[in-house]
């Protein structure tokens, strides 16, 4: 089987460097526009989906909807985005501005719950039902359109060995996030064979 994770277009919340969380954050119009050209270029590679997830959050539907609109999607709220509670559409510069170094600290460990949100161990579990879901699965290919966080933490647990292992999900975030970027719409490719996890292709269209 193969998991085509796909990343939303540009969110508002991108456009202005700012948290989003679980906000249901609409696209902007070049979010829309990059939504359809990924759509289009998995036509032209003739890739058809068994069956396809989305996040339930608005960013990641309004992308597959734009990108495949004449599919189904299964909406999933374990593939939303972390939580970052209550500083969901506040701008990072802001945040930084107010609270400082706890903020930066806390930010760089993934641990959102001083703003009633989520820290990392708490965010990759909830990923981690998701993939345990699909791993039952009579199915070759599933896409997910889902987050740029889901996606490295996906990574981050077959790195740590937590998908295939059974090692407890990690801590922190481990892997280098921008020697692996996640561009919006960016599309990643892991397969799940023998039942172990691999990555076969990292932000495949990139040129």
């Amino acid at each position: 089987m193969k998991l085509y994770l796909i990343r939303h277009g540009e969110s508002e919340a991108n456009s202005t460097a700012s948290h989003a969380g679980w906000a249901q954050v609409p696209l902007t119009a070049k979010g829309e526009g990059e939504a359809r050209a990924v759509g289009d270029r998995l036509r032209r590679e003739t890739l058809t989906f068994d069956r396809i997830y989305t996040s339930d959050l608005r960013r990641a539907m309004q992308t597959h909807a734009l990108a495949l609109p004449d599919t189904v999607a299964q909406a999933s709220p374990l593939i939303r985005e972390v939580n970052v509670g209550t500083l969901a559409g506040r701008r990072v510069a802001d945040c930084i501005d107010e609270m400082g170094e706890p903020y930066l600290a806390a930010k760089s460990r993934f641990d959102f719950r001083t703003w009633g949100g989520e820290n990392y161990e708490m965010f990759c579990t909830r990923i981690l039902q998701f993939v345990r879901q699909i791993e039952q699965e009579d199915c070759e290919m599933i896409a997910a359109f889902c987050h740029g966080g889901v996606i490295h933490a996906v990574l981050d647990m077959l790195f740590s060995g937590t998908l295939n292992d059974g090692k407890p999900v990690p801590l922190e975030i481990g892997i280098d996030k921008p020697s692996f970027a996640c561009p919006n719409c960016g599309v990643f490719v892991f397969e799940f064979s023998k039942g172990l996890w691999k990555l076969r292709a990292w932000n495949r269209f990139d040129a």
